[in-house]
């Protein structure tokens, strides 16, 4: 365990945060192309605002579809993964509504991303990554991922993609059976294939000029962007399940394997330059993970869910909410988390958090 100096150095004050998160959502949103040949996106109006959160942390509620599914911040919206319904949710923060809803491009929808000016969904079923335009949700690219350079049985060579992050000039695509695909962003072609380790990669993120996979008990993968060359695992006393990008810091979290700490979970920080282990903290078992200024974290408890916010001088606080809250996002001014059993997404105030 490190020791207190070596815990997270966070902000000092909420204010702070507030500060990083107004940044974080200053995202300039790509030109929407002069052509509109394809259908408008569907403009949905705000639903009456019912605050179910305790002590009105939520500023607004927004029914956004099914599913629950992942929340990424990017292009000056906010998007949801609606993968029951098939659909990409595209949420306008200044007004606190859905503004668009557009077909994710296929059937079973996996992985979400933005960058390099279009949202990125993976498709295991026909393996293939689907690059729509933010402004129209016009299909701009089906990239077909093609066959693994290895066997995973005898005469299967199915990538089956699940994760895919954008950054360090490319596409990066993870599949549980350990493997990242480097995607040319000018080309839409696969241009390198990196192998890594056995292991179910559950997480994926860009950060520090390297791409990051979090890959359940074997710790975390790192690839260095420039020559795609594996440059090793990382082995945490962490099933590594999460990860998120903040403070120059890779966060890492997932449930504790360290048989000594009693909690449920762990949250690890890893600097991003050097990949050096800076802090492992205890925390709830985490669901979803947030980081930009602040860390947040949201767990499962017996009734309800609750959100934990990582604080460098003190044991993580936490307040154990109605909802059964699931993935987090950062942007805009605000804390964005989906309601794992409904079709909810909270806005919440940083102001109100407990850090």
């Amino acid at each position: 365990m490190a020791s207190q100096r070596d815990r997270l150095r966070v902000g000092a004050a909420v204010l702070g945060a507030v500060a990083v998160l107004a940044v974080v959502g200053r995202i300039t949103s790509p030109q929407e192309p002069a052509s509109r040949s394809q259908p408008t996106p569907t403009t949905t109006p705000a639903p009456p605002q019912q605050l179910t959160l305790p002590d009105r942390w939520a500023t607004a509620q927004l029914e956004v579809g099914h599913g629950g599914g992942p929340l990424v911040f990017g292009a000056g919206s906010l998007w949801v993964g609606a993968w029951r319904d098939g659909q990409v949710v595209r949420v306008d923060p200044r007004a606190n509504r859905v503004v668009a809803r557009f077909p994710a491009g296929g059937w079973n929808p996996a992985g979400l991303a933005v960058g390099a000016g279009t949202i990125w969904v993976v498709h295991p079923d026909t393996d293939e990554v689907v690059r729509l335009d933010p402004g129209t949700g016009r299909v701009v690219a089906r990239i077909k991922l093609g066959r693994l350079p290895f066997e995973v049985a005898p005469g299967d060579h199915r990538f089956l993609p699940s994760l895919v992050a954008v950054g360090a000039g490319a596409g990066w695509v993870a599949t549980g059976r350990g493997a990242v695909a480097r995607i040319d962003l000018a080309s839409n072609r696969v241009v390198a294939v990196i192998k890594l380790p056995p292991g179910s990669p559950a997480g994926i993120a860009v950060a520090g000029r390297s791409v990051w996979v979090a890959a359940g008990g074997d710790g975390v993968a790192r690839i260095e962007a420039a020559t795609n060359r594996l440059l090793g695992t990382i082995r945490l006393d962490i099933y590594a399940e999460r990860v998120a990008v903040g403070g120059g810091a890779l966060w890492v979290g997932g449930p504790t394997t360290d048989p000594i700490v009693e909690m449920a979970g762990a949250v690890a920080r890893i600097d991003a330059a050097t990949g050096r282990v800076r802090a492992i903290v205890p925390t709830g078992l985490p669901v979803g993970l947030a980081a930009a200024g602040a860390v947040l974290v949201t767990e499962p408890e017996v009734v309800g869910g609750a959100l934990e916010c990582i604080d460098p001088e003190a044991t993580p606080a936490a307040r154990t909410l109605e909802p059964a809250l699931g993935e987090l996002a950062i942007g805009g001014g605000a804390v964005w988390v989906a309601d794992r059993r409904g079709s909810l997404v909270y806005r919440l105030d940083p102001d109100r958090l407990p850090c």
